[in-house]
């Protein structure tokens, strides 16, 4: 009897304990434990408009409303260097010649020599040319005089600009012929005072030496140089010009030069009217100066946006003057290109605020 009821319960227990061990769990959802999905945290995002260079196609500028602040594209490389807010040289970003460009806002006009006889401001830091010059010189008689240069320009950080110069000369000979010779090497190092715009005709200090060959005197040269723009479209350049020998007959030059020009078509064409007044004396004869004065036209193409031409003839007045003085300037600028002074800057209009 009891063998018989240990059979049945076997029977009965051991089937319900397996079949409970195989039923999931009744326990509800909400109870059963669970991963959490990731979560990416984020900063903030706000709204921010972008200026494009319509040359380019790039993003030259982008400016975020909420901070008010500008932020400059990276720039321009060159051999491992950038300098941000530059642009490449088929840019189209700039328009027309009194457009600002470079950290220090001044035109554009002023970075490409638009005169002969009156020199402008400084180059952007980083923006850099050559030039060739050829100053023929004809007198009331005889065969023309020609003076050579070839120049260097660099723009430096803190508005300064530094130019070096290669000089000679051709100048009749002997027997009729025409005598090349080297004359002379030059430095000149320029300082703008301030940002263009901030003190009235933007003054320059420029600071010249000239170091002659086969025994000529020295000649050191100071100019104050003096820029700005009457209107939009009438440009004006003056300059206060001391020079002087440093042995031999000692002799002193005092300059004014002044120039005008406007756009006749925007970034291709200036036209424009320049003069020239010096007087000029030696030791011993300071109270007998030479006073000349020259005027005439000017004129710059720029065949692309790193190329010009400048041409100027200037006319004598005076019976001691030149007959005619004229100016072929070619240059080719690299380096650096500067672009709009929006790239360096956030917009005027929230300065301040």
């Amino acid at each position: 009897m009891r063998r018989s009821l240990a059979v049945l319960y076997l029977l009965i227990v051991l089937p319900v304990v397996a079949v409970s061990q195989e039923q999931p769990s009744t326990l509800p959802a909400e109870d059963s434990p669970q991963e959490l999905p990731e979560v990416r945290v984020e900063a903030p995002r706000t709204a921010t408009e972008t200026i494009t260079d319509s040359g380019t196609g790039s993003d030259a500028f982008t400016f975020d409303p909420s901070t008010m602040q500008g932020v400059t594209r990276p720039g321009e490389t060159i051999f491992g260097v950038t300098i941000p807010g530059s642009i490449p040289w088929n840019s189209n970003a700039i328009r027309r010649d009194s457009d600002r460009v470079g950290p220090y806002g001044s035109p554009v006009w002023t970075t490409q020599r638009p005169f002969a006889a009156s020199r402008t401001y400084v180059l952007p830091p980083g923006q850099a040319q050559v030039e060739q010059w050829v100053r023929p010189t004809w007198e009331h008689q005889g065969k023309p005089d020609f003076r050579m240069l070839e120049e260097y320009a660099m723009g430096l950080p803190g508005r300064f600009q530094l130019d070096l110069y290669e000089r000679w000369n051709i100048q009749p000979g002997p027997n009729g012929l025409q005598k090349a010779d080297q004359e002379a090497v030059q430095v000149e190092l320029r300082w703008a005072l301030a940002d263009w715009g901030r003190i009235i005709l933007n003054p320059t200090l420029y600071g010249e030496w000239v170091q002659k060959s086969n025994g000529d005197p020295n000649i050191y040269e100071a100019k104050l140089l003096l820029s700005d723009e009457i209107t939009p479209k009438l440009f004006y350049a003056s300059n206060f010009i001391l020079e002087q020998e440093t042995s031999g007959s000692y002799e002193t030059e005092l300059g004014w030069s002044n120039a005008l020009a406007v756009p006749v078509i925007e970034r291709k064409l200036l036209l424009g009217m320049e003069c020239l007044l010096q007087r000029n004396t030696v030791q011993g004869e300071r109270g007998d100066p030479i006073d000349t004065f020259r005027i005439g036209p000017s004129m710059q193409i720029r065949p692309t946006n790193r190329t010009f031409v400048t041409v100027t003839s200037l006319f004598g007045t005076t019976n001691v003057s030149p007959l005619c003085q004229a100016f072929f300037i070619a240059g080719y600028q690299f380096g650096f290109r500067a672009g709009p002074t929006s790239s360096y800057f956030a917009p005027s209009s929230t300065i301040g605020n």
